[in-house]
């Protein structure tokens, strides 16, 4: 068995691109002088080390592709955030939508039949601290399901491997709800609750025999993953739990480190987003996860790459991340 993993990969397409530069030559329209420094702080922070050029990142994921071709996999896993989400309404922002079909229509062309998708924060919505303004969106998550053919669920076997993705954000679902629409609560609720329900189930039903390789965009929904009595029976069966949002692997060993400090009250969105996140982070290590670094990586001091997994002559699984160079 042969896997290739890439996530994160943030391509803006036309649309997308002409709304970054426009929100980024709007910074330096603040009439408060104070205020206009400290945003454009934060800008050249997101710029140089967090999500580099837009430019870059569209040539870093096709030279994954490049390299996943010459791997030759069983499968392709898309871990998640394929567009930029510069509306912070994730695919229902016509042009985050562009951004994302773009990826995904690439991906299934290359690796027909064989390619699964991951719904990551991004694409249902994310308050965004460029604009500051947005949200998780009913309409996007059903965007992507319906026109998209990203599965909020999924599972396939292969030998006595047993492949699942989840969709992370209905079981972090009460971190977004700050900022969604009153009248979509209800129905986030009723989806999170099935969703749960239906991974719940379909834990309980694996054979004992069964090797689990779980794959999750964000860490934070490991904590209320545990609570459910089928997985809780299965855990000790998850061989690896294949991560993306982290961008790159030090990340997983900082959210541990905050997870044992003080708790905060914190109240601007992202901020608090990222607290609660964490809270768990200690507890992560029963579902052996292992993240998937973005295509490019963290802004230019860190290379990106993509993950390549296989089983190795014992039937044990293999693990190396592939750097992805330009």
């Amino acid at each position: 068995m042969r896997l290739a993993v890439l996530s994160d990969i943030h391509v803006l397409g036309p649309g997308e691109h002409e709304q970054y530069i426009e929100y980024a030559n709007a910074i330096g329209s603040d009439v408060t002088p104070l205020r206009r420094k400290w945003r454009r702080i934060l800008y050249g922070i997101r710029h140089r080390f967090w999500n580099w050029s837009p430019e870059s990142r569209q040539m870093c994921f096709l030279k994954a592709l490049e390299d996943i071709l010459e791997y030759q996999p069983d499968w392709v896993i898309a871990n998640g955030d394929y567009g930029g989400d510069a509306g912070g309404t994730g695919l229902s922002d016509a042009y985050t939508f562009e951004s994302a079909a773009q990826v995904i229509t690439l991906v299934r062309e290359l690796f027909p039949g064989n390619c699964h998708f991951i719904f990551g924060d991004h694409e249902l919505g994310k308050y965004s601290t460029l604009i500051r303004k947005g949200g998780i969106r009913l309409d996007s998550l059903y965007r992507g399901e319906q026109e998209l053919g990203i599965q909020s669920f999924w599972h396939e076997t292969i030998d006595d491997y047993h492949l699942v993705g989840i969709n992370s954000s209905l079981f972090t679902l009460e971190m977004f709800l700050p900022e969604a629409r009153l009248d979509e609560i209800s129905e986030w609720k009723r989806i999170s609750a099935e969703h749960k329900r239906k991974v719940d189930e379909t834990f309980a039903r694996l054979p004992d025999n069964a090797r689990i390789l779980l794959f999750c965009h964000d860490p934070g929904a490991l904590t209320a993953l545990s609570e459910l009595p089928g997985v809780r029976d299965r855990i000790d069966q998850i061989k690896q739990t294949i991560l993306g949002h982290l961008h790159t692997p030090g990340l997983l060993t900082l959210a541990r480190m905050a997870s044992r400090m003080p708790q905060l009250k914190l109240k601007y969105p992202i901020a608090r987003i990222m607290a609660e996140a964490a809270r768990g982070a200690h507890t992560w290590t029963e579902f052996n996860p292992v993240v998937c670094p973005s295509t490019f990586g963290t802004g230019k001091h860190l290379s990106g790459g993509i993950l390549l997994i296989e089983t190795g002559p014992d039937g044990g699984i293999v693990t190396r991340r592939h750097p992805v160079r330009i």
